[in-house]
């Protein structure tokens, strides 16, 4: 361990740089009627917090966590700027998650490592958490107990864009074998503990759509059991590496897989 350690000093092998980007931010889940998907997240144990009126006429509505991740349900009515013609050609598929937003350490160092017409950033964007002066406690007493966005499922055809993203934000990319949706090799990241799969295109739910699903951690995996089945909501119990997980189909998720994780 010394040795490395006076090889590190001597500049023989280049110090690990540190990652420009802490995790996950949030995700963006486009849905054609804003007021029945909220039901179902309702259904699914969540609170919802109001957004914000935009001039260009997208709603939306915020399940957040007390980390700042969250998942946005969010819908426009009309195609009237490149962004509501980006949703509005989006749900001509249907409902499900448009966008992946991940947490920039330092806003101004990530837009250097990562120009603007990099190909992941068709769907890839970077935030600063969504911590608001208007979050109230309530905001986050999630009937589930859900407390963070903690995993995201890419199905990529060919993850070469994605890897370079992440060696840009210098964070570390590993093959492994996946098991949670499917036993496959599966190429992952981990930033600040969060994690992102990469998996075979095949899994894409719409051709065209590279994130097929995302996991949240709970404080109460019998409270959340309870909730769902009050409403309504067919679920699947496994068990992966010790920890119990609770799946939820995309047609009771508003178009991806949402996998409840227990702490």
């Amino acid at each position: 361990m010394r040795a490395l350690v006076a090889v590190l000093a001597l500049g023989l092998i280049p110090a690990p740089q540190k990652a420009l980007i802490g995790g996950l931010d949030h995700v963006p889940v486009a849905v054609s009627d804003l007021e029945r998907a909220a039901d179902t997240y309702r259904r699914l144990g969540f609170v919802l917090k109001p957004g914000v009126a935009h001039a260009n006429g997208i709603r939306n509505l915020h399940a957040k966590f007390p980390d700042g991740t969250e998942i946005e349900l969010i819908t426009a009515p009309a195609g009237v700027d490149d962004l509501t013609r980006q949703y509005r050609a989006h749900l001509e598929q249907g409902d499900g998650p448009a966008f992946l937003a991940l947490h920039a350490l330092d806003a101004d160092a990530v837009r250097q490592a990562v120009p603007a017409d990099h190909p992941a950033r068709r769907y890839v964007f970077f935030g600063q958490l969504n911590a608001s002066p208007s979050d109230k406690a309530e905001h986050f007493q999630h009937p589930n107990t859900a407390e963070a966005l903690v995993k995201v499922w890419l199905a990529l055809n060919g993850s070469s864009a994605e890897v370079d993203l992440f060696k840009r934000l210098h964070v570390r990319v590993r093959p492994e074998q996946s098991r949670s949706l499917i036993d496959v090799e599966a190429q992952f990241a981990r930033p600040g503990g969060d994690e992102i799969e990469m998996l075979p295109g095949f899994l894409q739910l719409v051709k065209g759509r590279p994130i097929v699903g995302a996991a949240v951690r709970v404080r109460d995996f019998g409270k959340l059991v309870q909730v769902l089945k009050e409403g309504g909501i067919p679920t699947r119990v496994e068990s992966f590496g010790g920890r119990r997980t609770l799946s939820v189909s995309p047609e009771y998720a508003c178009g991806w897989r949402l996998q409840f994780v227990d702490r």
